[in-house]
């Protein structure tokens, strides 16, 4: 067997492959629909009968929770990577910031060219800010993560207090075009998307030169939970080393928790139709907590699914997470080419409840990529690529 095959821990790559796929489930909404649609359900299309039942299962199963899982897991790969320098007398820090470097232009290149909600660009620079704490202590470490936790959910709140001071013309100008636009305003951008490559790229780079700047508050929530993994990592979570029975009780509570918290929070935003004065603020407070509940009992239940599942099924997914960075990025080509005019020019046209099939299907399509690519290659194209510009070739 590949030395550096063997060296991996497989449980983290299978639950980096169910990671990757389980946030196509809710990226698809912003791939298939107008950007607003996906945080508020009530900007655009039908929100009835099949259609409520896929928001909702979209909402307490997904949304949040495997870009949590993902999240941990680069925490993580930050603490193996730099551990495995260290062992060779490598510069790990030098190299560590020569590969965030890299993600963020890879992260830039998927935002402005294929797809404007990339996260890479945050997790480059989350990545360069996480490593600075990755040999702290665990009480100092879980202190921070919680810190850092609570400080995006204060900030929420204390953002709610400035609403009632807004003019009209604030939030005309600042809030509606992203919460509830205006027909012409969705108009323009299933147009956008529905034209051919250069209309779809004019669109996708002032959407997106909008939209980074906000990915900046998202940072705090993506360290902390970077930490939370590297936390886990030292426990031997990752490794099997906790009784089965503790497995089990963390993915019980965790999963209901979890669910209970997002649940009680869909049910209030619905009640307010997700107003803006309260969604944006205070409603949103329940997923994102929830959320950390929901995804620390997905992890212990992957692990206890790990564990005892073998053969072809456990290594496929395995498979699919040797090969997330690749899979991330073939998920956005293959929607793209799907829901864009340059493509199949699906976009604005499914009904929530239908972008399940295109989900499925590109689940499939991942799933036997990563297959045979890895039958015949040690790592992923962009894996390898990523290795290379990072190490050099002579490595």
């Amino acid at each position: 067997m590949d030395v550096e095959l063997k060296n991996r821990i497989h449980h983290l790559d299978f639950i980096r492959g169910i990671a990757v796929l389980g946030i196509l489930a809710m990226n698809i909404v912003a791939f298939a629909l107008p950007f607003s649609a996906y945080a508020n359900p009530y900007s655009f299309g039908d929100f009835s009968g099949a259609n409520f039942y896929a928001w909702l299962v979209g909402h307490l199963v997904f949304d949040l929770k495997f870009m949590a899982i993902f999240s941990m897991l680069f925490g993580v790969g930050i603490a193996i990577f730099c551990q495995r320098a260290e062992a060779k007398h490598l510069a790990s820090e030098k190299l560590h910031y020569r590969r965030m470097t890299w993600l963020f232009v890879f992260g830039l290149i998927h935002a402005y060219l294929i797809w404007w909600g990339d996260i890479l660009v945050a997790y480059a620079l989350a990545g360069s800010l996480t490593v600075l704490m990755r040999n702290i202590s665990n009480r100092a470490m879980l202190w921070s993560a919680a810190g850092l936790m609570l400080f995006y959910s204060l900030f929420m709140l204390l953002q709610a207090l400035m609403f009632p001071f807004l003019s009209e013309q604030d939030i005309q100008q600042s809030i509606l075009p992203f919460w509830l636009p205006e027909a012409s305003v969705l108009s323009e951008e299933v147009a956008a998307y529905q034209g051919n490559w250069s209309t779809a790229l004019a669109y996708r780079v002032e959407q997106t030169l909008s939209i980074q700047p906000y990915l900046l508050f998202y940072l705090p929530r993506i360290i902390a939970l970077n930490l939370i993994g590297i936390l886990l990592y030292r426990s031997g979570f990752f490794a099997g080393r906790w009784k089965s029975s503790v497995y089990a009780l963390c993915a019980t509570a965790g999963v209901l928790l979890g669910l209970a918290v997002t649940a009680y929070g869909a049910n209030l935003n619905l009640s307010h139709q997700f107003d803006w004065r309260f969604s944006m603020a205070d409603g949103m407070q329940f997923n994102y907590w929830g959320s950390l509940l929901s995804a620390f009992g997905y992890l212990a239940l992957l692990m206890l699914i790990s564990q005892s599942l073998k053969g072809f099924l456990h290594e496929t997914f395995c498979r699919v997470g040797r090969m997330a960075f690749t899979n991330y990025i073939a998920q956005s080509i293959l929607a793209t080419l799907f829901f864009y005019g340059f493509g199949f020019g699906y976009f604005a046209t499914l009904e929530r409840a239908e972008l399940w099939w295109v989900v499925g299907s590109i689940w499939l399509i991942i799933m036997i990529f990563s297959w045979c690519w890895l039958s015949f290659f040690k790592q992923g194209p962009l894996e390898l690529c990523w290795r290379l510009l990072t190490y050099g070739v002579n490595r």
